[in-house]
């Protein structure tokens, strides 16, 4: 029975707030940097690809070394990275380096996430784990919701959208004086949740692990895949302006709160962070199978409504396909989970290597709108929500039903 870390779960609360807002507000940085460095559409996805292909390279290394060094001098090292490269991205002024720190801060996020989700269950007594689990979830949703509100104030204030990575960069800096100063004694992983080498080959010849670790790949390549084009969608869709605020009003309110397309985005993450705080009961009553089909199809019925309905249409489509893709992550990866008795720590690892979906797929997207337009360009993220619902559907995964 591991003793309460009251203290030190607060902090895991902050650390998942910082990676929320600093991993979803790329949904309205991306079209302020196609602007600032005249860039395509496939050279600004490039920048969702820095980020999230760090997953791929950086995933299982950081579990292995989790289970020789335990979670702090990991989480110590990743909030660095971040806290680094979002001061450099204040000061970057070319491309290239803006690529380079959006790499690093992609590594640092992912050596949190690696390391701090098997440590918020030794934090606690065991019957608190799901609410605990649960309140992380929140509070990175909460982040992602506020990221796009605080791009705005500072856009509205007259300032650049790179000053915004300046209060990233402190926020990291307290993080990691709370990290610093934490016991993390007791709290390293059992053996059964470890991630092994030599289980890998063995579980990749295995189709259901191959199936859902693609149903991984393609969940988050749809998530980040929409929530990135957002913007530019009502640019070219509905030829909206792509500013994040209106800083020529002479309304203070205005100026500081986002533009539709901004505020659709903010939507579309704090929608969704409220659906994993409500979806429990949900879950406990319908069945983890049942509601995976239900959420996958409205996502992909919200998505296709969004883009080809009209622009009020198009903002309520988007803000309701985030709330839909609420547990569909996390019914994908414990549907896996729960269908082993054994290697859970190694299949853990892969699942979260396939999070590089997120780093293909709005390349491709961008790719797509710079020759064919947004519109079709839409279209690829929901063939990826397709893959989902067909996984829910013809997937052997089993769950709590037992199923």
């Amino acid at each position: 029975m591991p003793e309460r870390r009251i203290g030190l779960l607060w902090v895991m609360f902050l650390a998942y707030f910082a990676f929320g807002m600093i991993t979803n507000v790329l949904g309205v940085i991306i079209p302020e940097a196609i602007k600032q460095y005249s860039l395509t559409n496939f050279e600004g996805g490039l920048l969702a690809f820095s980020f999230f292909v760090a997953y791929f390279f950086f995933s299982i290394p950081t579990g292995l070394l989790l289970d020789r060094l335990g979670a702090k001098p990991l989480l110590v090292v990743g909030v660095t990275l971040m806290a680094f490269g979002c001061l450099f991205v204040v000061w970057a002024n070319s491309y290239a380096l803006l690529l380079a720190m959006t790499f690093a801060i992609g590594v640092g996020v992912t050596m949190v996430q690696t390391a701090g989700n098997p440590l918020i269950q030794h934090l606690d007594v065991l019957e608190n784990y799901h609410r605990n689990l649960t309140l992380t979830i929140g509070f990175c949703g909460i982040g992602a919701f506020l990221g796009p509100f605080l791009l705005a104030a500072v856009r509205g204030s007259g300032h650049s959208w790179q000053s915004l990575y300046l209060v990233f960069a402190l926020l990291c800096f307290v993080l990691l004086l709370l990290l610093a100063v934490s016991n993390f004694e007791g709290t390293r992983a059992a053996a059964g949740s470890k991630f092994r080498i030599d289980e890998i080959g063995k579980l990749l010849t295995n189709p259901l692990v191959i199936a859902y670790c693609f149903g991984i790949f393609f969940y988050v390549g749809a998530e980040v895949g929409t929530a990135s084009w957002i913007v530019k969608f009502f640019q070219n869709v509905h030829h909206t302006n792509i500013e994040v605020a209106n800083s020529e009003s002479t309304s203070l309110l205005s100026k500081v709160l986002p533009t539709l397309p901004a505020l659709v985005v903010a939507l579309f993450w704090g929608l969704q962070g409220t659906g994993r705080l409500v979806s429990g009961a949900i879950l406990k009553k319908f069945g983890s199978r049942r509601i995976l089909r239900i959420y996958s199809f409205l996502a992909l019925a919200l998505l296709l409504l969004a883009v080809f309905g009209s622009q009020t249409v198009s903002a309520i489509g988007f803000a309701a396909c985030g709330f839909f893709t609420s547990v569909l992550f996390t019914l994908v990866f414990s549907g896996t989970i729960n269908s082993f008795d054994e290697y859970q720590g190694t299949i853990s690892g892969l699942l979260c290597t396939a999070i590089v979906g997120g780093a293909f797929i709005p390349v491709i997207t961008g790719w797509v709108g710079d020759n064919h337009g947004m519109q079709k360009a839409m279209l690829v993220p929901a063939v990826c929500f397709g893959y989902v619902f067909l996984l829910s559907l013809f997937g052997k995964a089993k769950y709590e039903e037992g199923t």
